[in-house]
């Protein structure tokens, strides 16, 4: 407990308070710009608002100084989606497809999952 504790301290000492709150404020941004832009059959806001998760993702995750974490994020990320496919998969074998909610299955894999598997790859080049 103490390491999270340590992690989200670490986030606002001086050499990493600009660089937080700069990726925040981008992130914010973007997300604020996809959803007056909107998302519905247009790539650009679409575009906008994964980059802008991805910037919040990386605001709290930025002092991580070693690539393998972000890779072990981007493979939890990974296996919550084939997780959610089997999971799918086997409610429409087993005809229970009034259980499967296409707006949250939706929300999850590209508001959570992507963008977690995106900041995990580029975290895992950059920081090695």
């Amino acid at each position: 407990m103490t390491d999270l504790k340590e992690h989200f301290i670490s986030l606002f000492d001086t050499s990493n308070r600009s660089k937080t709150l700069w990726y925040f404020l981008f992130g914010v941004v973007l997300i604020v710009a996809s959803q007056l832009i909107g998302t519905n059959h247009n790539l650009i806001g679409i575009a906008a608002r994964i980059t802008g998760v991805c910037s919040l993702f990386f605001t709290l995750l930025h002092p991580w100084k070693k690539g393998r974490n972000y890779a072990v994020m981007a493979w939890i990320f990974a296996g919550a989606i084939a997780l959610m496919f089997i999971t799918i998969y086997i409610l429409s074998v087993t005809g229970h497809e009034k259980y499967i909610d296409k707006g949250w299955i939706m929300f999850i894999i590209f508001l959570i999952c992507l963008p977690g598997i995106v900041v995990g790859i580029l975290g895992a080049i950059f920081n090695d």
